[in-house]
């Protein structure tokens, strides 16, 4: 049966946003057959819908190669959503006196979002960053400590799912195995602390923390990273006291008022 809102929408826009989603999904330029094949549309329609998106500027074309990329001015929307968002502007006033008291220290935010875990506000160490975890980048579940933070309360089956997808290894401390995972998982949702000690990007260590809403639910995860050339393991170890009673605060100011302790 269909859907009131279906008498709304307007179909070819959908199918542009079904263009736009595709390749913005992609970490290289791809063709005019790529795009047919992955969205399902015909070559005739999603030529049509490309040169569209590429007058009005979200998309660009290498005209020379025939392949399509994202422009900046798509990347402009990204920038403002992340900055739309109500729990990164409640939440930066906190990270940043967090940081002023570990300033070689990395201060992340994260949220899980159609089953990623989106980064969306970031103090870098005042030292030279090597992480990366800018607003915008997706992180791994099974080896960040956002990622554990953010997916350790989730139902199993959904766990399952993400690790159907592969459990990619990035370093040898990286955990690949389904069952230590799982182990790992449930460990993580007794102490209410993601821990990546060398697992996601070798040399690095992070502790990450929930925040919660007012139903008492995870709605985002707080964390601290450095390398150890600027703070050894022990030392991101011992932040976790600062790391809890921050969230706690930003917990609060966003409504969850039940007097919680991690």
């Amino acid at each position: 049966m269909a859907k009131e809102s279906d008498k709304y929408s307007i179909k070819t826009i959908e199918k542009g946003f079904l263009i736009l989603d595709y390749i913005s999904e992609q970490n290289h330029p791809v063709s005019l057959q790529e795009i047919s094949d992955a969205t399902q549309l015909n070559n005739n329609m999603a030529f049509r819908l490309l040169v569209s998106l590429v007058n009005s500027g979200y998309v660009k074309k290498d005209n020379y190669a025939n392949l399509y990329s994202i422009s900046l001015k798509s990347l402009k929307l990204s920038r403002n959503a992340l900055h739309s968002v109500e729990i990164r502007k409640i939440s930066m006033p906190y990270m940043e006196m967090l940081w002023s008291q570990y300033p070689k220290a990395n201060i992340n935010l994260a949220v899980y979002y159609q089953g990623e875990v989106l980064v969306i506000g970031r103090i870098d160490s005042q030292n030279l960053p090597r992480t990366y975890f800018t607003p915008g980048r997706v992180l791994p579940f099974h080896c960040s400590g956002l990622g554990k933070i953010l997916t350790c309360t989730l139902p199993e089956k959904e766990i399952d799912e993400l690790i159907s997808k592969g459990l990619k290894q990035y370093t040898v401390n990286t955990i690949t195995d389904e069952k230590k995972l799982k182990e790992n998982l449930l460990q993580v949702r007794a102490e209410m602390v993601g821990r990546d000690r060398n697992e996601f990007i070798a040399g690095d260590n992070c502790s990450a923390v929930p925040i919660l809403g007012k139903d008492g639910n995870i709605i985002a995860g707080l964390s601290l990273s450095a390398l150890d050339n600027y703070m050894s393991e022990q030392e991101v170890e011992n932040t976790i006291p600062k790391l809890k009673e921050t969230a706690q605060r930003i917990s609060s100011t966003l409504g969850y008022n039940s007097g919680f302790s991690f």
